[in-house]
């Protein structure tokens, strides 16, 4: 007469199975990890800039809805300042038109400032709306975004504004690189 065996399956795994997957693992994210930098690095200026422009759509549509001034600026003291557009970014009722936020007038929108390492330019002090959603002295002006990396090398884009209150972007090749 034979012996029967049986055999009984395991369905758990053992430590050297789990740390090997978790080797793994960790071995394929931290090969990733450099790709996503990148990938982050290219898109910050698109992000910014589209933050900026739906920033704008809602300050025009503001100025017309409720047939007001509206600016949009980069504040230091309540006053529009043409250097500061890398800072956190403010709409407000302009009322007197003078580029000032004064306390009767209604803040309606802020945007948090860009990356500390990036740089953001724009010619103008502020972008006023009139009542009509047109700009106030036909300030058109192209807003330019570069984006460094951890080496210095610039990505960039420009979003540009005109007479209407409309705005385009495209790729530019104004940034260079850190030295």
């Amino acid at each position: 007469m034979a012996a029967q065996t049986t055999f009984q399956y395991s369905r758990g795994l053992t430590l050297i199975e789990l740390l090997v997957t978790l080797s793994l693992i960790i071995i394929l994210t931290l090969l990733a990890v450099p790709s996503l930098n990148n990938v982050l690095h290219k898109n910050r200026p698109e992000v910014a800039l589209k933050q900026i422009k739906r920033q704008i759509f809602l300050s025009r549509g503001y100025a017309i809805t409720h047939d007001k001034y509206i600016s949009f600026c980069g504040l230091v003291q309540n006053k529009c300042h043409k250097d500061l557009w890398h800072e956190s970014l403010t709409s407000f009722v302009d009322t007197n038109r003078n580029h000032v936020l004064d306390g009767d007038e209604e803040v309606l929108y802020v945007i948090d400032r860009i990356n500390i390492q990036d740089e953001l330019s724009y010619p103008r002090h502020a972008i006023t709306f009139k009542p009509d959603g047109s700009l106030k002295g036909l300030a058109n002006g192209t807003f330019v975004y570069c984006a460094f990396d951890l080496e210095g090398k610039p990505t960039g884009l420009e979003m540009s504004i005109n007479n209407a209150g409309r705005a385009r972007m495209r790729d530019t090749r104004k940034c260079k690189e850190r030295i």
